[in-house]
């Protein structure tokens, strides 16, 4: 059986995110193990909403997230949140909004590191203050953020293969600090498939394949996510993906690359 795959890659920048994606066809043999042929080259996203230039503009789109104070509501994010901040004069007040920064560093609980630190303490009143003011938890205000940037990414993938991709498998991953807990890794592995799934239905993609089991997290201590992309894409032959694994527990995906994003 041949299976059309999307894979979607983010490297989740402590100030900055970049995301590329390229398509595969994959098949098993009779020992189950996949075969995956590359289909066209790795794209890199740089169409990022508000980003100057377009379709060749900034690859690193910020991971600035302006709320309103009084409503709550999300109101600009990544490239046209620092256009807000750069605007003195905007209709909202500065006063008015809530600006949320650095937002992956506020996912670990500082409760549960063993040695507290100068750093943990600043972490858990910035996550206090957070919860207050928004009446949610850090991970909610991840998953505004993920759910923006995967409907976009996901949109530019549509714009860029013609042949379309429904019926297509999904794969997403996620380059993300080494030494987190393992629970930290399924949470936000959580999230990246509901946003996903969020983006799949806000395009209208049908018989779409993607679930948990289709979300790989990999450290990005030792690899850039587009490195990792592009090698697993060319000798994915060499890899020996289980296709009975279901979820990301299960699977430990580290590869080192010569090269890390220069998104921070």
């Amino acid at each position: 059986m041949v299976q059309h795959t999307l894979i979607v890659a983010l490297d989740l920048g402590t100030s900055t995110t970049t995301s590329s994606h390229t398509r595969a066809r994959d098949s098993f043999d009779n020992q189950g193990k996949l075969h995956r042929e590359k289909l066209g080259s790795v794209s890199d996203v740089k169409d990022w909403p508000g980003c100057i230039g377009g379709a060749t503009g900034n690859n690193c789109v910020p991971t600035d997230l302006i709320y309103h104070r009084g409503t709550r509501e999300l109101l600009f994010w990544g490239f046209e949140a620092q256009q807000y901040l750069d605007d003195l004069f905007h209709d909202i007040p500065h006063s008015d909004v809530f600006v949320v920064e650095t937002i992956k560093l506020l996912l670990p609980n500082p409760d549960e590191e063993r040695v507290p630190s100068a750093a943990s303490e600043r972490f858990r009143a910035m996550r206090k203050t957070l919860t207050a003011t928004l009446d949610k938890h850090p991970e909610e205000v991840f998953e505004d953020l993920l759910r923006r940037v995967l409907a976009h990414v996901i949109g530019n993938a549509t714009r860029k293969y013609s042949i379309g991709l429904h019926n297509h498998q999904i794969e997403l991953v996620i380059g993300f600090p080494a030494g987190w807990a393992d629970q930290i890794h399924t949470t936000v592995a959580r999230i990246g498939a509901r946003a996903l799934q969020n983006a799949i239905t806000t395009h209208g993609l049908r018989n779409m394949i993607f679930g948990i089991e289709n979300v790989y997290t990999v450290s990005e201590t030792l690899c850039g996510v587009k490195e990792w992309l592009r090698e697993v894409v060319a000798e994915a032959s060499s890899i020996d993906f289980e296709p009975q694994t279901t979820n990301i527990d299960e699977l430990n995906v580290s590869r080192p690359v010569p090269h890390r994003s220069h998104c921070q």
